[in-house]
C-alpha cells in the first residue's frame, strides 16, 4: 500500500474568515496542504516573490500570486505603510479574489497587524484586535509600535467592491456610519444610512433649485406676454383697416408709441422697412464697420442663462421705470423705452424679449 505525503500546512495557519486563511512563508512541503484549500488567490507580503518552485506549482493550479513589497520586521521598526495596508484589505474583502491565503515570512508580526486593520473594517473594537493579534506573535506580547499601528489606522478611505463577502458586516450596509474609517462604494446602491441621508438631500435642494428656477423663468415669461400687450395696444384705435380715421400720417400707433416707431405691429415686433432705416441712420454716423442691431439674438444664445441673469433688469424697468419726470429723461411713460447712448435714439426693452421669445422661450 502506497503511503501519501503528510499534509503539512504553511507555519502558524489559520482560517481568518470563510474562504479567507493567513499564515506563514509557504515551502514546498506545504504545497500539497494548499492544494486542498482550493485556492484562487495568495497574496504575499514579502520583501521578495515566491520562489520559483512555488510560482510554478501556483500557474499549474491557476493560482493567481500578488505580490506586495513590505521589508522584515525589525525592533522598533514596522516596514508596513498604511497605504500598503489598504490595498492588501481591498484585495481581501473582495469575494472574486477568493480562496485566499495571506502571507508574510512567518505569519505573525506583518500578517497579524493587516488582519487587525481588517478587524476595524469590521467594525471590531481595538481591544478585541488585539487580543487576536498577540495569539500570534512569538512573545504574545504586543511591541508599543504595533499598537499604535493599529490605533491610528482610521480616517482612511477603503474602497469597498460592488459585491462583499458575507463576513464583512453581514453582506450588507445596515449601520449609519463607520466607527472609524471612510467608505469609497462601487456600487453606487451600498452605502451608509448617513451617506443616503446627504444624498437624498443634494437632490432634494437640487430639484427645488430647478423647481425655483423653471418657476422664475415662467413667471417672466408671463409678464412678457402680459406688459407686451397692455403697453402696445393700450391708447391704440387702429382697427386694421387702411381707411382708418384715427390714423394721422406719421403719428404713431400707440399713444406710448413715439413717431419714430410708428409701423410696428401690435405685440412690439418692427417691420423690417424701419429695422433696416434704423440700421442706416447708425451706419452713417459710424464710419467703421457696419453696425449691427444689438437687441438681435443669435441663434446659439444661452437663453436659460439670458433669462436669470438679464430678465430680472428688464422686469424692473417695465414694472417701476413711470415717473413724473420720465419723458423728460428719455425715457418712455410706460416704460418701455430706452434711451441709446451711442445713438441717442429711444430702443423698445421689449425687443430683447421678443427676439428671445423667438429662440423657443
Amino acid at each position: 500500500m502506497t503511503q501519501l505525503p503528510s499534509l503539512i500546512p504553511p507555519f502558524r495557519y489559520a482560517m481568518v474568515e470563510e474562504y479567507l486563511f493567513r499564515g506563514g512563508y509557504p515551502k514546498p512541503r506545504n504545497l500539497r496542504f494548499i492544494k486542498r484549500l482550493r485556492l484562487k488567490t495568495i497574496l504575499s507580503l514579502t520583501p521578495n516573490p515566491l520562489k520559483p518552485e512555488t510560482q510554478e506549482f501556483c500557474a499549474q493550479h491557476s493560482i493567481v500570486l500578488i505580490h506586495i513589497q513590505v521589508d522584515k520586521m525589525k525592533e522598533d521598526n514596522i516596514p508596513l505603510s498604511y497605504n500598503k495596508t489598504l490595498m492588501a484589505l481591498q484585495i481581501l474583502i473582495d469575494p472574486a479574489n477568493h480562496p485566499l491565503y495571506l502571507h508574510c515570512l512567518d505569519g505573525a508580526d506583518v500578517t497579524g497587524l493587516v488582519v487587525a486593520c481588517l478587524r476595524k473594517l469590521q467594525m471590531w473594537s481595538t481591544s478585541s484586535a488585539m487580543s487576536e493579534l498577540s495569539r500570534y506573535l512569538h512573545t504574545n506580547v504586543i511591541a508599543p509600535e504595533e499598537f499604535e499601528f493599529v490605533e491610528n489606522f482610521k480616517n482612511f478611505e477603503v474602497t469597498i467592491p460592488s459585491v462583499i463577502p458575507t463576513w464583512l458586516w453581514g453582506g450588507q450596509v445596515s449601520f449609519r456610519k463607520h466607527s472609524c474609517l471612510r467608505l469609497k462604494f462601487l456600487n453606487p446602491e451600498m452605502m451608509t444610512e448617513e451617506e443616503r441621508e446627504i444624498k437624498d438631500r443634494k437632490e432634494k435642494l437640487e430639484k427645488e433649485k430647478e423647481d425655483d428656477y423653471q418657476r422664475r423663468k415662467n413667471d417672466l415669461l408671463d409678464n412678457l406676454l402680459d406688459t407686451g400687450d397692455g403697453r402696445h395696444r393700450s391708447g391704440s384705435h387702429y382697427d386694421g383697416s387702411k381707411d382708418s380715421p384715427d390714423i394721422i400720417p406719421g403719428a404713431s400707433l400707440s399713444s406710448n408709441k413715439p413717431p419714430s416707431l410708428a409701423g410696428s405691429d401690435d405685440v412690439g415686433f418692427v417691420p423690417s422697412s424701419r429695422l433696416n432705416s434704423s440700421t442706416e441712420r447708425r451706419e452713417s454716423k459710424d464710419t467703421g464697420s457696419p453696425s449691427r442691431d444689438r437687441y438681435l439674438v443669435d441663434v446659439d444664445v444661452d437663453v436659460d442663462r439670458v433669462m436669470m441673469d438679464g430678465l430680472d433688469q428688464v422686469e424692473y424697468y417695465n414694472r417701476f421705470g413711470q415717473h413724473s419726470d420720465d419723458e423728460q429723461d428719455g425715457h418712455d411713460p410706460s416704460g418701455s423705452l430706452m434711451l441709446d447712448e451711442e445713438t441717442g435714439e429711444t430702443e423698445v426693452i421689449s425687443r430683447t424679449l421678443d427676439a428671445l421669445a423667438l429662440e423657443g422661450l
